[in-house]
């Protein structure tokens, strides 16, 4: 290993360097000499660049985005309520857990059903008799949307005023 590095280092301190001006009065190097050339005096055994920093030009390895997914638990699809003040609890599941400044809406046929707010379980106030949709949708800090539920479809029976 060391007889090497002593013929390496012997190599390069061995090296030549001529010069000389081209037809058009440019200078030319090179390691081979040629007629009406002179030779360089080198001021150092290696020459070397200096070292650049190229780490810019090697992709970052990024973090895994995470990925959210938002599920309506209750009520179960196509499920029936009777409830005769049209009250309806909602809840819902957002996993992995949401970060801080996430914001859930609610969604009751295709329409908020209230601001955005950062919980999962909401509390729905006279809703009419009927077949109902609910949606819920998850948004992070910046307002972006993160996940949605699947569309959860349940039935309201409520007692009739004709029936009074």
């Amino acid at each position: 290993m060391i007889l090497c590095l002593v013929y390496s280092g012997s190599a390069v301190s061995d090296q030549k360097v001529y010069r000389w001006k081209d037809k058009n009065g440019n200078w030319v190097y090179s390691d081979v000499p040629k007629k009406g050339s002179e030779k360089v005096k080198l001021s150092t055994n290696m020459l070397t660049m200096p070292a650049t920093d190229t780490s810019i030009l090697t992709p970052n390895p990024t973090t895994p985005a995470v990925t959210y997914k938002a599920k309506i638990t209750a009520p179960s699809d196509q499920q029936t309520l009777r409830e005769n003040s049209g009250s309806v609890y909602v809840s819902g599941l957002v996993t992995p857990r949401f970060a801080n400044g996430f914001q859930v809406q609610l969604l009751l046929d295709g329409k908020p059903a209230g601001p955005k707010q950062t919980s999962a379980s909401f509390a729905l106030r006279d809703v009419p008799r009927g077949e109902h949709k609910l949606q819920m949708k998850v948004f992070d800090d910046k307002g972006m949307l993160v996940a949605q539920s699947a569309v959860t479809t349940f039935f309201l029976h409520r007692a009739s005023l004709l029936n009074r």
